[in-house]
C-alpha cells in the first residue's frame, strides 16, 4: 500500500545495510553449517551433537533480521491490493498512515512481549549447548527495536 516510496533516512539505510549483511552472513553459515552436518551424517556416519540447535538458531535470527529489512524497505505485509482498490488520495494516505501506526504499535508488542520471554528463559540452557535458551527469543527485541528505530527515522525524515 504505496502511493510513493518512503523516503529513508540515512538511519534507515544503515539498518537495511547492516541487517542486508548480517542476514546474508547468517544464510551463508546456515548452509555451511548445513552441508557440513549431511557430509557427516551421510559420508562419516557420524552427527555432531549441535546440529539441531545451532541451525534452528540461526534461522530464528536470519528470519527476524529478513523482517528488519522488509520493515525498512516497505514491504513487509504489503500486499498491494490497497492499491488496486483504492484510488490515489486521501483515503489511501489515511490507510497508509494507519498502517504505519499499526506497524509501530506491533513492533512496541513484539519487543515487549520477546523482552519478557527473553528474561523468562535466559536461565534455562539448551539441552546439547547449555547456551541460554533465550538466546532464540533474543531476536524478537533486538529486531523489533530496530525495525522500530528504522521506522521513526523514516517517519522524521518525512
Amino acid at each position: 500500500m504505496q502511493d510513493a516510496p518512503i523516503p529513508r533516512s540515512r538511519i534507515s539505510n544503515a539498518i537495511n545495510s547492516v541487517a542486508g549483511a548480517l542476514g546474508g552472513l547468517g544464510i551463508a553459515t546456515f548452509t555451511a553449517i548445513i552441508v557440513y552436518v549431511v557430509i557427516c551424517r551421510y559420508a562419516f556416519s557420524f552427527t555432531p551433537r549441535w546440529s539441531e540447535e545451532v541451525p534452528r538458531l540461526l534461522l530464528v535470527w536470519v528470519t527476524f533480521i529478513g523482517a528488519v529489512s522488509a520493515f525498512v524497505r516497505n514491504t513487509h505485509l504489503c500486499a498491494g491490493l490497497t492499491d488496486l482498490m483504492v484510488k490515489p488520495g486521501r483515503f489511501r494516505s489515511f490507510l497508509a498512515a494507519l498502517a504505519r501506526l499499526a506497524s509501530f504499535l506491533f513492533l512496541i508488542v513484539v519487543f515487549w512481549s520477546g523482552w519478557q520471554i527473553t528474561g523468562l528463559t535466559w536461565s534455562h540452557e539448551t539441552t546439547v549447548l547449555s547456551w541460554p535458551a533465550g538466546l532464540s527469543y533474543l531476536a524478537l527485541p533486538v529486531t523489533a527495536a530496530a525495525a522500530f528505530i528504522a521506522l521513526v527515522a523514516a517517519e522524521l525524515r518525512k
